[in-house]
């Protein structure tokens, strides 16, 4: 099994550390043309609109739209994997998931945190919070994974198609980079 991370800009190099913890050949997806050699992708963090900007220029919107082998986003990565944005639009929304999210909801770079997260196997871990969306609507189809201690839903599944609010690769925990496995096994 290869698991590609789009490694364009963002906090790819994170991700990888924790794939490759876990056994699991990782390749950096720079070409469309790379989207052939791997079982599942992750659309890491970083700024929504440049990443936007760079899947346009490079031509990853079309088959990102079609491909359909599992896909985890983290928080710009939701953005972009989002049916709709409430505020700023990005530049190109994939419409993988049938949510409606806000950028930047928690405010700028010194308002980033650390919460816990309660996943929906019962486990808790600590989600980091950086510049991170908000996920203000949860439509038809899409399962709930991931809430803060209020409720707050920071984690949904579409398919085959995770959405994470948080970056779980900076605290190390890897539940979600295994339920991405899992779904690219199966």
């Amino acid at each position: 099994m290869k698991v590609g991370i789009l490694s364009l800009q963002g906090d790819y190099e994170e991700h990888e550390s924790i794939l490759r913890n876990l056994g699991v050949d990782t390749l950096r997806v720079k070409l469309p043309e790379h989207l052939d050699e791997i079982d599942a992708l992750i659309l890491p963090g970083g700024e929504s609109t440049h990443f936007a900007r760079i899947l346009r220029r490079y031509g990853f919107a079309e088959p990102l739209t079609t491909w359909d082998r599992p896909i985890l986003g983290t928080c710009a990565g939701l953005i972009i994997l989002a049916s709709e944005v409430v505020d700023e639009h990005p530049g190109l929304l994939l419409k993988r998931l049938n949510v409606r999210v806000a950028r930047n909801a928690y405010g700028r770079q010194r308002d980033s945190f650390e919460a816990p997260v309660k996943v929906s196997d019962g486990r808790v871990i600590t989600g980091v919070f950086i510049r991170a969306p908000r996920i203000v609507h949860v439509g038809e189809g899409v399962e709930v994974l991931a809430t803060l201690e209020d409720g707050e839903v920071v984690g949904v599944r579409q398919g085959n198609v995770i959405g994470l609010t948080f970056h779980p690769e900076l605290s190390g925990d890897d539940v979600f980079h295994r339920m991405l496995l899992d779904m690219a096994r199966s």
